[in-house]
């Protein structure tokens, strides 16, 4: 699954225009690289501070910023899943 296909299925499960869908998960992208830096750093981001981030980024509403993230988080779970099956039935036929 591409870029394109991830953001389409993100805003058909959020419910959200694909384009508001596309901006939060860029700002989700930047926001993941400033909290992984901070880590390293001993510095911790939770799960609110990483919305309200991506909010302020975007000026979309928190609320529908939660929506995306949610349904990224199925995509991307789903999508994983998918590569692991597909490498269980290939392994297992050997």
């Amino acid at each position: 699954m591409n870029k394109t296909d991830v953001i389409r299925t993100v805003s058909e499960k959020a419910g959200i225009e694909s384009n508001i869908c596309e901006k939060v998960i860029k700002a989700f992208e930047e926001q993941a690289g400033d909290a992984l830096v901070g880590t390293f750093k001993g510095t911790k981001t939770n799960h609110a501070e990483l919305l309200a981030g991506i909010s302020g980024r975007t000026g979309i509403r928190q609320e529908d910023c939660e929506k995306v993230m949610t349904a990224l988080e199925e995509v991307v779970s789903a999508g994983i899943s998918d590569k692991l099956n597909f490498f269980k039935r290939m392994f297992s036929r050997n």
